[in-house]
């Protein structure tokens, strides 16, 4: 079927993956899982006992697949209905992301896909599990996540010739996606992207969220901040750049009280 797909991945895996024990890694996964059902259940809660809250998934509209350190989202449908709520989805786990463990990328397109989930049980416990999606969309939505150079969200042209200028209009009126000199592996480019934040950041919220993006990309990988890979230390510049482009410089600032 052709529908609305987004693909999202975590940057480092193979560093966090080499730097962390089994019981961190699930310790540290069990916060992407959070983040997935929490935007998936459009931010809303349900109490299971006395003390636990979990997303509610009760009315869960957008499909979601995690494969290891790969995310992919996608709809049922091809309406505009149906792109707004994966554009809420995509929104919410993006800007998640950038407050929790991991830095991602992604990408929100429109194509092919072909999913159906299987499990042959075998009486010795051994057990055959299909759950291999496949399709141009999920390639298109792989390879345009992977050519960006920071942790960000794209939002696709294939995706957006499919629903109205107005609704775009709308997104960005709404401050979830802009446009942004994107940098890609082959070159910058001007995109639609998702936003990390509504509003804009003053001097103090943006060193603030310029330390917290560096901490993104050495908390979980463990990384020396000084030894790391150019190729890494561009990836993270290129994220903090992203957030100097909502950033409202006051002359006379204000504290908070």
């Amino acid at each position: 079927m052709e529908t609305f797909i987004a693909f999202f991945d975590v940057l480092g895996f193979k560093e966090i993956i080499n730097n962390n024990d089994l019981p961190e890694m699930k310790r540290l996964f069990g916060h992407l899982l959070r983040d997935t059902q929490t935007a998936l259940s459009g931010e809303k809660f349900v109490q299971l006992n006395q003390g636990t809250i979990v997303p509610d998934l009760e009315n869960q509209k957008v499909n979601c697949l995690h494969i290891s350190d790969s995310i992919v989202f996608w709809t049922n449908g091809q309406t505009e209905e149906d792109f707004n709520e994966l554009v809420s989805v995509c929104y919410s786990f993006y800007w998640r992301s950038l407050q929790t463990t991991f830095p991602i990328r992604g990408c929100l397109t429109f194509g092919e896909i072909d999913f159906n989930p299987d499990t042959i049980r075998t009486t010795g416990g051994v057990n055959f599990y299909n759950y291999s999606l496949i399709g141009k969309g999920l390639v298109d939505a792989y390879l345009k996540a992977e050519s960006i150079e920071y942790a960000g969200c794209l939002l696709d042209k294939l995706a957006i010739k499919k629903v109205s200028d107005k609704l775009i209009n709308d997104l960005i009126y709404d401050q979830k996606v802009c446009m942004y000199k994107v940098p890609f592996k082959t070159g910058d480019s001007y995109e639609h992207v998702f936003r990390p934040i509504h509003g804009n950041h003053n001097d103090v919220s943006f060193r603030n969220t310029a330390n917290g993006i560096k901490m993104l990309f050495t908390y979980a990988s463990k990384a020396d901040i000084d030894k790391m890979p150019e190729s890494v230390r561009k990836k993270m510049n290129n994220t903090i750049d992203f957030m100097s482009y909502f950033r409202e410089t006051d002359k006379d600032l204000k504290r908070p009280e």
